[in-house]
């Protein structure tokens, strides 16, 4: 049954979809991600609890029990005061399906250094109205982990475009990466098969073996065709930014 708190507060106008979509870079080659709970959606708030289709802003890795990360980016249209949810679930669109919910955002604060030109530092955090216990936060770097370096195989989440007519975004999906560049606060990467795309921008970009997986990046950026390339802020450059948050 489709969870959904009694705080579906008014919401402002919804954005045009355009302005949506030219804003946030689901995975093209992926495939269904069932199993990573951690992996959110974010959405417009609702001026109800059901009767409207959910508006997907971006996707976002939930790091402890009442917050998110997400890219910065994907505030723009609402500001940081703007009505949020994020959802948890496999499916969102083209309605929420069973076993999903909506938790309510209560606070929203993007990285003080973001440069909306670059994505430089293009990460935001958010804070949940009630904490999320069922489901286990993405691991985040510690000091036993190896840095994100070029060639590593890394594996993205999210809910965004597909390029694919049968299979449309609002689902969870994921797939591999390549690493094909490193700077002190980002990582690029290439398709291996898979890419980012239009409503995966704030996903999780997970590294490491498979059942310890770590949340190396966030996806912030990529090619307009989602073919090439994608762009990730480094989870490990924002120790300064989660700390309070988390604390």
């Amino acid at each position: 049954m489709l969870g959904c708190l009694p705080s579906c507060g008014p919401a402002a106008p919804e954005p045009p979809g355009q302005a949506l979509r030219t804003r946030s870079p689901g995975l093209v080659q992926g495939t269904d991600a069932p199993g990573d709970g951690a992996a959110v959606a974010l959405v417009a708030r609702r001026t109800r609890c059901g009767g409207e289709a959910p508006v997907l802003l971006c996707s976002g890795a939930l790091i402890a029990p009442d917050v998110v990360l997400t890219a910065a980016h994907c505030l723009a249209v609402f500001g940081e005061a703007g009505p949020y949810e994020v959802f948890l679930g496999p499916t969102l669109l083209p309605e929420p399906g069973p076993g999903g919910r909506f938790v309510r955002v209560t606070r929203a604060v993007a990285h003080p250094d973001y440069v909306p030109a670059t994505h430089a530092w293009d990460a935001a955090l958010l804070r949940l109205s009630v904490p999320v216990t069922d489901v286990p936060p993405f691991r985040l770097p510690g000091g036993s982990d190896v840095p994100v370096a070029p060639g590593d195989p890394v594996r993205a989440v999210g809910y965004g475009d597909t390029k694919d007519a049968s299979r449309p975004s609002g689902q969870r999906r994921q797939g591999g990466l390549q690493v094909t560049g490193v700077t002190a606060s980002a990582f690029q990467a290439g398709p291996a098969p898979a890419m980012t795309c239009v409503g995966d921008s704030g996903g999780p970009v997970l590294g490491g073996p498979p059942g310890n997986e770590v949340l190396q990046g966030l996806t912030v950026s990529g090619d307009v065709a989602c073919r090439t390339e994608a762009v990730q802020v480094r989870v490990d450059a924002l120790g300064d930014f989660l700390r309070p948050f988390l604390e």
